[in-house]
This record gives C-alpha cells, sequence and structure tokens, in this order.
C-alpha cells in the first residue's frame, strides 16, 4: 500500500454521520500528538471488501486488538453507491482506523477503529 497524507481523508470524513469518523475527524483536526502513518490500497470493488471484512468480522479481534464498527461498516458497504472503494489506514500510537471511501475520495462509505487493549502481566 502506498504511503498518503492523513489530511487526503478529511473531507470524506467530513461527509460521514458515522461517530467513528466523526472521531477520527476531531482526532486529525485537534492534531493528535505523535506520528500518524497512513497507507492507502488501490480502488477495488465493494463486492471484494464485503467479502474480506465480513470474514474478519467473523474470525474475531486478537486478544490484544478490539475492533469497532463491523456492522455498521458492512451494512454501510452493502448500500453504498458506485462499484469501487478505497481502504485507507491511518495508524496511531493507541489505535488503526481503516477509513473506507468512494475513489475519488469525497465520500467516506464507513469507518473501523482497531484499539490496541493493554497486555496483561
Amino acid at each position: 500500500m502506498p504511503r498518503v497524507s492523513p489530511s487526503v481523508v478529511e473531507p470524506a470524513l467530513g461527509t460521514s454521520t458515522d461517530p467513528l469518523a466523526a472521531d477520527l475527524l476531531a482526532r486529525l483536526r485537534r492534531g493528535a500528538g505523535g506520528t500518524i502513518r497512513a497507507k492507502a490500497t488501490r480502488p477495488f470493488s465493494r463486492e471484494e471488501a464485503i467479502r474480506i471484512y465480513r470474514r474478519k468480522a467473523a474470525l474475531g479481534d486478537r486478544p490484544t486488538v478490539r475492533t469497532e464498527g463491523y456492522a455498521s461498516l458492512l451494512t454501510a458497504l452493502a448500500e453504498a453507491p458506485g462499484a469501487r472503494v478505497i481502504v485507507h489506514g491511518l495508524a496511531f500510537d493507541d489505535a488503526v482506523y481503516l477509513v473506507f471511501t468512494d475513489p475519488a475520495r469525497t465520500r467516506c462509505v464507513g469507518v473501523l477503529r482497531k484499539v490496541r487493549l493493554a497486555s496483561s502481566p
């Protein structure tokens, strides 16, 4: 996945009513501290995205990660206009956000948030 600027998703996040999108947008606007690593996929089909993320949701989380937003994302992908999406990964020290947009990056389809859990001693 090629590196991108985290700001590339801001316009699309502003179009979303998803609470995870609002959380990420606020975090980006307040300068979330630390380094944000951002990458993006090439456009691929919504059907492929549904298949991949339905399977990931069914597998569940690893012991050190909690993922939020699968149900909303899968519903949004099924209802989204357009045949293709781009997935943007924005990695912070404590969480990774996956932002799904249309290929023009003007509309946010959905967001997943993967939170790193504290490991037990």
